[in-house]
């Protein structure tokens, strides 16, 4: 069989219409993600960690204690300098995040786009921008978001590293990588995307690529170079014992595979806990997009047929059309959000792969272009195939983390995407082009309408809820709540005493924020042995240290030093208690005790 040569093809050009409703949804994500931004504050454990480094001196170690343990320093560095120009509000604490957040909504247009076609495009961006999970996570001072972004970001440039000849895509494949490894510790999983895909693409069009070994020393490049970018993150575990105080602080939370079924379970009812109206709108749209992308199949293939009759203008027909691309809004309502993506994203890799396989196979008698832009397509979704298996099998190997599970879900974004971009291949026609002809669009309106009356049906049974905007400033009021009472004992300014506080980063973060500067986070008891005679010394405990048997265990033997201020009621928000391992009732208290040490 001829080899085939990749041939760098223009991709479909962006008509008005396509951009006027790429920025309606861009703008749309974006906004989801910055409304009510005043209602959300530094709250989980790990934010506290990541947003703390400008509260410690670089004789302290210019980062809040062990953060090491949790996440590389990129995220920390950031939020602090985001905090240097706009303050310890929600803004300065919550840029990096939102900032992520909103850029992969066009990122997710650009490679499902240069992937699989325009509709696929249309459909990422629908799916990213209204993503109930991606929109709570992109409001928190965490790494997944990032993380999401520079994975989404790698595995594309990977893409374009194996099919382009210009060692620039290497480079910045691995630059991208090492930003990402830098962000999070499982930074360098595009690096087994881009080889696991790699292999099978390899092994099937064997016969049709002229340079095999060239793919293998690309992926070396970008290896060497993600890690020579992550280095100084190794370099500097060293101090506190290296890269293995890390794994095995990280294997605490591995389930493994008795575990995984369990972790499974819990993944997809966190996942139903925050559904909510962004993400069946987002359903329903691209229910709109399959239903356009169907009647267009069906008009084409009139024209290449040449049978315009008049059962082929059956209202019915069309109506029909319309309902069964609906069927994705009824399984969301049976099933879920993301169980529904799941068996799409399945779907569409599988039919890619399928469509794929089938042209590449065409003799050569017919145009290289055809072939090349098969070879193309295959690639990436032999990608995306090995990102959405393999992190469908190993996520739940690990504690069931609902922000855990936001690398495969922009992988369910893409593979629903690639559903509509196969649906569009077969009628070889852009769907915006289609809508654009006024001849070819006729009655496409009937089935969309069948589509949007069932999208208000079940908007009208579903609840109607953000989760993304619900509160989230619990321990800033109890902060502030625990200074005033503070300052009301001692009778003087709250600077005038000092505030312990036990395994509650986010109250420390809250309580610095606010203007206590002798606040400091503590592990032990020694500061017993030390108390300062010019002013009273406070500790601050919550439901870390009450859930900490070790803490309870050593406080029994020095309760007699503290005597009890006060309790205050801190209800979590539901960020926070999807990450417990017992998930509590939406109204439970949970208590936040002020001693005084005597």
């Amino acid at each position: 069989m001829p080899q085939i040569e990749i041939k760098e093809l223009e991709s479909t050009p962006i008509t008005r219409l396509e951009f006027i409703t790429v920025v309606i949804l861009f703008l749309l994500g974006g906004s989801f993600r910055c409304l009510f931004l005043s209602e959300t504050a530094i709250e989980h454990f790990d934010e506290g960690v990541y947003a703390s480094n400008l509260w410690f001196t670089p004789e302290q170690g210019a980062e809040y204690p062990g953060r090491y343990f949790y996440a590389p320093p990129l995220l920390p560095f950031l939020i602090e300098w985001s905090m240097v120009f706009l303050g310890s509000g929600s803004w300065g604490t919550f840029l990096p995040s939102l900032l992520s957040g909103i850029l992969t909504v066009p990122l997710a247009w650009w490679v499902a786009r240069n992937w699989f076609g325009p509709a696929a495009g249309l459909v990422a961006l629908t799916l990213a921008g209204l993503s109930d999970l991606h929109l709570v996570y992109s409001r928190a001072a965490l790494t997944d978001v990032t993380l999401g972004f520079f994975l989404l970001l790698s595995v594309y440039l990977i893409w374009k590293s194996y099919l382009s000849r210009d060692w620039k895509w290497p480079v910045l494949a691995g630059l991208t990588i090492g930003a990402g490894w830098a962000t999070k510790y499982n930074g360098w999983l595009p690096l087994a995307v881009g080889l696991s895909g790699m292999l099978p693409w390899l092994f099937i069009y064997r016969r049709q690529l002229d340079s095999k070994t060239s793919c293998f020393l690309r992926w070396s490049v970008i290896a060497c170079i993600a890690f020579l970018v992550w280095l100084p993150v190794l370099m500097g575990l060293q101090k506190w014992g290296g890269y293995s105080v890390v794994a095995a602080n990280h294997s605490r939370y591995v389930v493994g595979f008795s575990g995984w079924l369990d972790s499974f379970s819990r993944q997809v009812d966190n996942h139903k806990l925050l559904e909510g109206t962004p993400g069946y709108i987002g359903i329903g749209l691209v229910c709109l997009v399959l239903c356009l992308l169907l009647h267009m199949l069906k008009v084409q293939r009139q024209l290449v047929l040449n049978a315009r009759s008049q059962t082929d203008r059956s209202t019915w027909n069309v109506i029909i059309v319309g309902v069964l691309a609906a069927l994705p809004l009824i399984a969301v309502y049976v099933l879920g959000v993301s169980p529904t993506l799941a068996v799409l994203g399945f779907l569409g890799i599988f039919l890619q792969l399928l469509f794929a396989s089938k042209h590449t196979g065409q003799k050569q008698s017919e145009t290289d272009e055809l072939d090349s832009e098969s070879l193309k397509r295959s690639l990436a979704a032999w990608l995306l195939a090995a990102w959405f298996c393999g992190l469908f099998l190993t996520t739940p190997l690990y504690y069931p983390y609902p922000r855990l599970t936001i690398p495969w879900t922009i992988s369910a974004w893409l593979g629903t995407a690639a559903l509509a971009g196969w649906i569009e291949q077969r009628s070889r026609s852009s769907l915006f082009s289609f809508l654009s002809d006024k001849e070819k669009k006729r009655f496409s309106f009937i089935p969309a309408i069948s589509v949007i009356m069932i999208l208000i049906i079940t908007l009208c049974i579903m609840p109607w809820s953000v989760v993304a905007w619900q509160p989230r400033n619990g321990l800033a009021k109890v902060s502030q709540n625990v200074l005033t009472d503070i300052r009301a004992e001692t009778g003087a300014g709250v600077s005038d005493s000092i505030l312990y506080i036990y395994a509650e980063p986010g109250l420390f973060f809250n309580l610095k924020a606010q203007g206590h500067s002798l606040t400091g986070p503590v592990a032990d008891f020694e500061f017993l042995n030390s108390l300062p005679n010019s002013m009273p010394v406070y500790l601050l405990t919550g439901p870390h240290a009450a859930a900490d048997a070790d803490f309870q265990k050593k406080f029994q033997q020095v309760r007699d030093h503290f005597e009890l201020v006060k309790s205050y009621d801190y209800s979590p928000s539901l960020l926070v208690r999807l990450n417990q391992a017992h998930l509590n009732n939406e109204t439970e208290i949970e208590p936040i005790i002020l001693y005084r040490a005597k």
